[in-house]
């Protein structure tokens, strides 16, 4: 499955890593980094989706929006957000794909908001996730912004040559070469197969992604950026 394995989440959070870069190069924060804006597609290729919070910024901005699981301290408390913030929700991302759910996870969103104040050093990690994995998540999830891994020193370079992403081959992936570890069945341009099967919710909003996915020319999503392609 998707969640647990070390080889899927490696490969997924790297494309976000090159996706992210591409839109702060850009002075473009995204603010919505979660697995549901992560689709594949009949490559097996990420393609980041919904683009309806980003923003460009120069400075901080200071409106409050996205997914409380993954809201950034700053975010909570009003204090602006820069690029900062998605590599926030970078951390929230690789904890969740190797966990199976947010680390601050809970129904009520104040809980949330109380559980990311406290911080990470406060949440327990399986044994699986100790060791790069938790030091890596740890380095990304610090509570001021200036401490999280690609805002120091070396920036996302740093990031890129942490030893959880030791396997990666950055270049081979930008260029669209890695191979990636699952590609999903695809019988036709709006075949829903391989989403949620409640027909209620998911489903429609499915379709309505790939009735917009069918009207996109393939060039709009691919020029000028790296980790999209056909």
């Amino acid at each position: 499955g998707l969640y647990g394995s070390q080889r899927h989440a490696v490969y997924y959070t790297a494309c976000a890593v090159l996706a992210l870069d591409h839109l702060h190069e850009r002075r473009a924060i995204y603010r919505d980094l979660k697995p549901e804006n992560m689709m594949l597609n009949t490559l097996g290729h990420v393609k980041l989706t919904d683009f309806g919070l980003a923003k460009f910024v120069v400075g901080k901005t200071y409106t409050t929006c996205g997914t409380p699981d993954y809201f950034a301290p700053e975010v909570i408390h009003s204090e602006g957000t820069t690029k900062a913030a998605d590599w926030w929700t970078l951390g929230i991302l690789i904890f969740e794909l190797m966990v199976g759910h947010p680390p601050f996870s809970d129904v009520n969103p104040m809980q949330i908001y109380q559980k990311v104040t406290r911080g990470i050093d406060r949440v327990p990690f399986p044994s699986k996730c100790r060791g790069n994995t938790q030091e890596l998540v740890t380095q990304l999830l610090r509570q001021k912004p200036s401490e999280r891994l690609p805002m120091r020193k070396g920036g996302v370079e740093a990031l890129k040559g942490h030893d959880w992403y030791d396997s990666m081959d950055w270049d081979e992936l930008e260029d669209l070469n890695l191979p990636p570890p699952y590609i999903p069945v695809v019988r036709h341009n709006k075949d829903l197969n391989n989403f949620s099967p409640d027909p209620n919710v998911q489903a429609a909003q499915a379709q309505s992604a790939m009735d917009h996915m069918n009207d996109v020319d393939d060039d709009d999503w691919t020029q000028d950026f790296a980790t999209v392609g056909s």
